[in-house]
């Protein structure tokens, strides 16, 4: 009999130095919650937390005909640059997406025109920070304007010192961004935005409270 290994995040023995208590979610090994699942709750919408979302399905998608980003039932597109774009969705839309861009990229389009689909979840650590005061919190950590960001937009600059990409999308009208940064630097952006965000009782949150909050697609 075949078994599918669980993989961890970058983050993972962070988490276990903070007291998570982990749960089995899409073939990852994910906090389930730290203080609890209401007390998570409250702090994201009274104040602010922070979630390691890295097992969300990143998949980078390229090509010179590719004027306008695709319109996807399953997942997200944010624009990069020009023609170039960033696609997210939870790991059970993985499939659903895949044939989505799949049959997107092949309508009349000629072999000098190729798209280019590259899965980079394992490349990436993502972060996901939440409640009335996440906007305070990233001025403190970034150039970005983070107060001009409109919900559905995505912006990218230094974060902690290091290259990031910003995508705000909030959580029931609560302003929310995912912050995306190398695999490599994952914990010390970690530890950056834990440390920025102690004035404002900054903590820690699970996938149960964020599925409660309807975050996780």
């Amino acid at each position: 009999m075949t078994t599918t290994a669980i993989r961890d995040t970058a983050l993972f023995h962070a988490h276990e130095r903070a007291g998570a208590s982990f749960t089995e979610y899409q073939g990852w090994r994910v906090p389930a919650y730290y203080a609890g699942t209401e007390k998570e709750a409250e702090q994201i919408s009274t104040r602010a937390a922070l979630s390691d979302v890295s097992w969300m399905t990143k998949l980078d998608l390229k090509g010179n005909h590719l004027r306008k980003p695709p319109v996807l039932r399953h997942g997200r597109a944010w624009v990069l640059g020009q023609r170039h774009y960033l696609i997210t969705c939870g790991p059970s839309a993985n499939a659903a997406v895949t044939e989505e861009l799949a049959s997107f990229s092949s309508g009349d389009v000629s072999l000098t025109q190729p798209t280019y689909i590259t899965d980079v979840t394992s490349v990436y650590a993502q972060f996901l920070l939440a409640g009335p005061h996440s906007r305070h919190i990233l001025r403190k950590l970034t150039s970005l304007n983070v107060h001009a960001l409109e919900n559905l937009r995505c912006g990218q600059a230094s974060f902690a010192h290091v290259h990031s990409t910003v995508l705000r999308d909030d959580l029931q009208g609560i302003p929310a961004f995912h912050i995306l940064v190398s695999r490599d630097y994952g914990e010390s952006v970690w530890g950056a935005i834990l440390h920025a965000g102690h004035e404002f009782q900054l903590s820690p949150f699970g996938l149960q409270a964020l599925q409660g909050l309807g975050g996780q697609p």
